[in-house]
């Protein structure tokens, strides 16, 4: 149990630094994780000896993830079967339609961006592949694992916390747009998460016909969401679906 209480340590710490491209200081990551200060130095010590992580700043020794830890996470997306697949596939909707295409997989209670792919003219504002959404309840994205991913079936929708003036907060809202997107097959937001942009997700399926990701465009607010994207995407999600073992 020790054991495991160490490992769980050590992956929180890795995955606060990770989320701090700037860097932390020891003082900074003990505090943030409410976690005894020598605790907190004997395993960046052991980190930082692994090449797992390094300092930015010799001055200040604010670590930042190292080449280990990057070594790590390319193997794992060229070996990554839901990223092989999806990439000539994302590729190709993003240069027919521009903007944004996002590929998300659930890693525990985490939404995952595993993947993006942006047009050269995209003046969306991106993210960190392993960084994780910020709110469930906001974007389509979050939506679409509410809605499909049977992980969240007995999630509770409440206390729902207001991001923008559109985000929805009231539970039986969230419940009627979650049972919309199951008969659409399909989530959306506007202006939920950002005011200034809109995004639709689809699921993705693999050989346990269980949700394993999803498929989200993300285009500016008035960008026009039309028939034949939707249809294109569809098509997409289902295609990757199939070639991850799907069968229904």
């Amino acid at each position: 149990m020790a054991d495991n209480k160490s490992v769980d340590r050590i992956l929180r710490i890795l995955e606060l630094i990770s989320k701090n491209p700037n860097g932390l200081t020891l003082a900074e990551i003990y505090k943030e994780l409410n976690l005894p200060k020598s605790t907190v130095f004997d395993f960046l010590q052991a980190l930082y000896k692994a090449d797992a992580i390094y300092y930015k700043d010799e001055i200040s020794k604010r670590y930042v993830i190292g080449s280990k830890i990057y070594a790590i996470g390319q193997a794992y997306t060229k070996n990554s079967s839901l990223i092989t697949v999806c990439k000539p596939i994302v590729k190709n909707l993003c240069n027919k339609y521009g903007n944004l295409l996002i590929v998300t997989k659930r890693v525990a209670s985490n939404i995952v961006y595993i993947h993006k792919y942006e047009s050269d003219d995209s003046k969306i504002a991106t993210f960190e592949i392993g960084g994780s959404i910020s709110y469930i309840h906001t974007n389509s994205i979050g939506k679409c694992y509410l809605a499909f991913d049977k992980y969240f079936q007995n999630y509770t929708c409440d206390n729902l916390e207001l991001v923008t003036p559109y985000t929805i907060v009231k539970k039986s809202e969230l419940e009627a747009d979650i049972a919309l997107a199951k008969t659409l097959g399909y989530t959306q937001d506007l202006k939920e998460d950002d005011l200034r942009y809109k995004s639709i997700s689809f699921p993705i399926y693999n050989f346990e016909n269980r949700c394993c990701g999803a498929l989200t465009y993300q285009a500016p607010v008035d960008f026009d969401f039309s028939d034949n994207l939707i249809q294109d995407l569809e098509k997409a999600s289902k295609l990757i679906s199939i070639k991850l073992g799907y069968k229904k």
